[in-house]
């Protein structure tokens, strides 16, 4: 749920989008986050998670807890250069649906508003695509809810508890974030087994443990001689 920017201005105003007020505080427990989610989701993606999706291990980091991301590469807006952010996704509905989680200020949605061609890059599949926004709240209300809990502990970042929250309190905490509809070129999408619902993950994770068993005690053999 985050965004690279297109510019080291990063959110700078430019004509096309007018200034905007700043997210809705967040309030209780959850209040001493708000300052440090942005930047630590862009230094997250930047450093780790994006260089991780180019080297095709996308697959292999989703969970149910950890969430699942897609890739998603648009072009920017004032340089023309294509431009690449993992984000948290859905597919339903024959499309894959995502949130522009720091409002329209996120840099991969001011893009894609001006080019709404894009590409997706999944666990195993790839398409170019058509992004737009949808605000229909009937729409909104059955998508966002599922998505934000396909997050994984991502999803707490909103202030609430999506699983617990429940539906009305979920979409009302994100009234400001933009929904956005990927529609395949090629034509409606299913979700496969790498993607949120899906059982892939279960014989993935466990294969890494398996292997990290198998090297912690060869580790320990080493050690003793």
């Amino acid at each position: 749920m985050t965004d690279l920017a297109d510019s080291p201005a990063g959110a700078e105003r430019d004509p096309a989008f007018p200034a905007l007020a700043d997210p809705p505080a967040l309030s209780g427990g959850w209040a001493w986050i708000q300052p440090y989610v942005r930047p630590a989701f862009i230094t997250l993606n930047r450093y780790v998670m994006l260089p991780l999706h180019r080297a095709g291990l996308g697959a292999w980091l989703a969970t149910p807890v950890m969430g699942y991301m897609l890739m998603l590469r648009v072009r920017g807006r004032r340089t023309g250069l294509v431009r690449e952010s993992p984000l948290s996704y859905l597919v339903a509905e024959g499309s894959v649906w995502v949130l522009a989680g720091f409002g329209r200020t996120t840099e991969w949605y001011r893009n894609l508003v001006v080019d709404p061609q894009v590409e997706v890059v999944l666990p195993g599949r790839s398409f170019a695509a058509v992004a737009e926004e949808v605000p229909d709240p009937a729409v909104r209300a059955r998508i966002m809810p599922a998505l934000v809990r396909a997050t994984g502990l991502v999803g707490f970042t909103i202030g609430v508890n999506p699983w617990t929250a429940g539906d009305e309190a979920v979409l009302a905490v994100l009234d400001w974030i933009p929904l956005v509809r990927i529609t395949p070129e090629s034509g409606p999408i299913e979700a496969g087994p790498d993607d949120p619902g899906g059982k892939a993950w279960i014989w993935r994770q466990g294969l890494l443990l398996g292997l990290s068993v198998v090297a912690w005690r060869l580790a320990r053999r080493v050690l003793r001689h």
